[in-house]
């Protein structure tokens, strides 16, 4: 009970009129001593010279019945009034002595104009709150606020405020929405749930920003941030997605151990064996080594035989710490892609360790990435896993990446021959296999696509599998396609690489039927003698040729392919004979040049005569 013997000996602490105005207002609690209370007012109230003491001392004359003595402080106060601070103080005076409410939201905007930062609106907004009862230009001061903040902390505090003070939960939920739009981190997408369950008692809403951060987790520190978020809110089936999100992001061995012994401590023992088998795998050094034996040791004891494996690895590791320094060393020395995988080689051959060769080979992954792909500089990469290690993950990522980029022939040629042609040999030819279906698909689904492609395919086809069966399914699609002599050739050609003679005549008669004249017979032979066919088959095709032709024209420029595609003078002797016939008046003209130049071995004479 406040009583003058009680209040008296507060009046040591105050030190402005703020002060004594507000023990007045405690001394007019009941019972009331307004004698007390006026007497503390006209004590200093003469000597006030800021608002907000005219004003909280105004505010008490008011309750002491002293009207106007209340408005002459309070004129005096608006008078002096300067910053937005006072502007509520000022502001609180208007509606408590003149019962004013527009005088009072005026003052609150002018306030508003001159504070910009989270709390001190914030604060304004309370204050509007608690005076006027105004939760439309409560809301308008936080608006303002929300313009100028960006963590997560300063949207939860306003969220909070707005919940609190406005007693508007949908406009807090508004506020965690913009939030959760807008921010992405982990942390703070679990700051904003946590802050959502405590505001909003949204369990569904804070959910939705959980599943957020674990889709957003990308390392393994934020996947433990997300089991520990898991922990505290007690959510089971959250806990579980984070320990597998935890699982699938760490990399070394400590991590999987680390984790596995968080999933045994909490019963999941599947969980543990699971990541142990990892920690396992990664295990790249003699104390990492030690470690794994005894996390194993403590948590799955009663497996004897994954015990003594470990412990074989960790005495292997022991015995030979000297060469393991050795390379150690040496990887720190490395510096490209060859000195590494070089180096993997002598691991998985000296150490028998292709833990250690793998973590090798990756480093030298990693010179690669961000330089620009190209195969044949990966294709080192793609050999090295499958030499050293029995990765298969490993390689399809690698040959999946490939298969993207080979956008020329060559690129894929040599990428589905190196697939099927690995020690891996099942996914390699599987693979290769797929790529080859995939990139028929495309061709097939290709407006554009020419003879040359189909039979290229066909190519790559019997390079990479050696199914000759399958490659002259494609290359009887492409002689579906071919129209000219050119692609008829390049076809047999293809049969002719794959030891298949008879289909290779048949496509070289096919292309010698489609030769429509000489200059065509002449393109043809030459295209087969780039083949390296023997001189007698040679022969037999441009005779195939020239028996198709009909017009003199075309079988003297025929007949001169004889001389100068095949360089044999006596068939083109021969042929210009059974043609001389065919010729007359300047035709014959231009045959006997054409046979003086090429069949008539006498014709500038054996010696020069004087």
């Amino acid at each position: 009970m406040a009583t003058r013997d009680t209040l008296t000996p507060k009046e040591a602490q105050c030190s402005g009129g703020a002060d004594y105005a507000a023990l007045a207002l405690e001394a007019l609690q009941e019972p009331a001593d307004a004698a007390y209370a006026k007497e503390l007012m006209d004590r200093v109230a003469g000597d006030c010279q800021f608002t907000k003491d005219l004003a909280a001392c105004a505010i008490v004359y008011k309750a002491l019945g002293e009207q106007g003595r209340a408005e002459e402080l309070l004129q005096t106060a608006e008078d002096y009034c300067m910053s937005g601070e006072e502007q509520v103080a000022l502001a609180e005076a208007k509606f408590k002595v003149l019962g004013d409410k527009a005088a009072a939201v005026s003052a609150y905007e002018k306030a508003l104009k001159e504070t910009n930062n989270l709390d001190p609106l914030i604060d304004l907004a309370k204050n509007v709150m608690r005076v006027i009862a105004d939760s439309a230009f409560a809301k308008k001061v936080l608006e303002k606020a929300e313009a100028k903040i960006s963590r997560a902390v300063e949207y939860s505090k306003l969220a909070a405020a707005s919940a609190e003070h406005l007693l508007d939960k949908d406009y807090a939920a508004a506020i965690f929405n913009k939030a959760g739009e807008k921010l992405s981190s982990v942390p703070d997408l679990l700051s904003l749930a946590g802050e959502v369950t405590k505001t909003l008692g949204d369990p569904a809403r804070a959910k939705a920003l959980y599943q957020r951060a674990l889709e957003g987790a990308t390392d393994f520190t934020a996947a433990k941030t997300l089991i520990e978020s898991a922990k505290q809110v007690g959510d089971a089936a959250f806990m579980q997605a984070a320990l597998k999100k935890a699982g699938d992001l760490a990399t070394a061995t400590g991590e999987y151990i680390e984790l596995a012994e968080g999933l045994a401590s909490v019963g999941d023992k599947p969980g543990a064996v699971a990541l142990l088998d990892k920690a396992e795998d990664a295990v790249a050094g003699l104390d990492e080594m030690q470690r794994l034996v005894t996390a194993v040791e403590a948590h799955l004891a009663d497996d004897a035989e994954r015990l003594t494996r470990v412990k074989a690895k960790l005495e292997k590791r022991q015995a030979n710490h000297a060469r393991y320094m050795e390379f150690q060393q040496l990887e720190k020395e490395a510096g490209s892609v060859k000195q590494f995988l070089a180096l993997a080689d002598r691991v998985r051959l000296e150490l028998e360790d292709p833990f250690y060769a793998a973590k090798l080979i990756d480093s030298a992954e990693k010179l690669l990435d961000g330089t620009g792909y190209q195969f044949s500089r990966y294709k080192p990469i793609l050999l090295a896993v499958d030499k050293n290690l029995d990765d298969t993950d490993w390689l399809g990522r690698l040959l999946d990446r490939a298969a993207e980029n080979a956008t020329d022939f060559i690129a894929f040629k040599d990428l589905v021959v190196t697939a099927a042609h690995l020690q891996h040999r099942e996914i390699g030819v599987s693979k290769a296999r797929a790529y080859l279906a995939a990139r028929e698909a495309a061709l097939a689904a290709d407006a554009n696509a020419t003879v040359y492609d189909t039979a290229k395919l066909a190519e790559a086809s019997f390079a990479a599998t050696q199914d000759a069966a399958e490659a002259g399914r494609l290359l009887k699609a492409a002689r579906a396609q071919a129209k000219d002599h050119f692609a008829l050739t390049h076809i047999g050609r293809l049969y002719a690489s794959m030891d298949n003679s008879v289909k290779a005549d048949e496509l070289y008669a096919a292309a010698a039927a489609a030769c429509p004249n000489g200059d065509a017979c002449i393109q043809f032979i030459d295209r087969l003698k780039g083949f390296a066919l023997p001189a007698e088959a040679l022969k037999k095709w441009y005779a195939e040729c020239g028996t198709r032709l009909s017009k003199p024209a075309d079988k003297l420029r025929w007949a001169e392919g004889i001389a100068d595609a095949l360089n044999d003078k006596a068939w083109a002797t021969e042929v210009y004979g059974q043609l001389a016939d065919r010729f007359s008046g300047a035709d014959a003209a231009r045959f006997e040049l054409s046979r003086r130049s090429r069949a008539d071995l006498n014709y500038f004479g054996a010696t020069r005569r004087h």
